[in-house]
């Protein structure tokens, strides 16, 4: 078949590509990750709200949007919905994402589960809104980082609000940060002018920046402070 099908290289540079190529590869580090510690310590790292958000995005730009980047980035994002349906939201956040909440209110399934279906629905309702209103650019990247803005501050939220950093993996979060910084460099290649993308998408990097400087500050001092049985029972962060 034509190569353009695939990807379409009429609209986007070898480089812009690369970029957002290699960004998304980062993302499949980080989800491989979150589902090897989902299964291996029955806890969710990503926080429930983005989890739900996330989940519906996907779903609309596999079904109800289209991208123009190629059938293959198309064919990417229908796989990786299904893959994001049935381990990361259906597994990790409904069973487990319960755990990262204090309040007890929130905590009850009968409560904690319809709690995330309204706001996934919520999400899908706004993602798939934006862009038949016109307001969304070609690969939805709006929504997205909207979606990412906040997966970048309740990540702070949450780990300043934990004891320590056994529930976090530093693998999953220097990839996730590189990934989407790596993907906001393909937005200010691609939308230049698109300076709330921009903004949002650069916020959202100097917020990771900033999770990843607290993670390694925290990590530090907990190493300090902690004896060597603690720091077996993973205290410093997962792998």
């Amino acid at each position: 078949m034509d190569g353009i099908v695939w990807i379409n290289w009429q609209e986007y540079t070898s480089l812009q590509m690369t970029f957002y190529g290699v960004g998304c590869l980062l993302w499949v580090v980080t989800y491989v990750v979150y589902i090897r510690n989902i299964f291996r310590f029955k806890y969710i790292e990503m926080p429930v709200f983005a989890g739900c958000c996330d989940v519906a995005w996907e779903f609309v730009w596999s079904f109800l949007a289209k991208n123009d980047m190629g059938m293959l980035f198309q064919s990417a994002n229908i796989v990786w919905f299904f893959l994001d349906a049935s381990i990361i939201f259906t597994y990790g956040v409904l069973m487990f994402g319960w755990k990262q909440f204090t309040s007890p209110t929130l905590t009850p399934r009968h409560i904690y589960i319809p709690m995330c279906l309204a706001i996934a629905v919520g999400c899908g309702m706004a993602t798939y809104f934006f862009h038949a209103q016109g307001f969304e650019n070609a690969v939805g990247g709006r929504i997205a980082y909207l979606i990412q803005l906040s997966i970048s501050f309740l990540y702070v939220q949450l780990m300043l609000g934990q004891p320590d950093l056994r529930n976090f993996s530093w693998t999953a979060n220097w990839t996730r940060a590189l990934g989407s910084a790596l993907v906001v460099v393909f937005f200010y290649l691609k939308f230049p002018d698109d300076y709330f993308l921009l903004t949002i998408g650069t916020a959202s990097a100097m917020i990771d920046a900033t999770f990843i400087y607290l993670f390694l500050s925290r990590r530090a001092q907990l190493r300090r402070v902690s004896s060597p049985d603690q720091i077996a029972q993973g205290v410093l962060g997962l792998p």
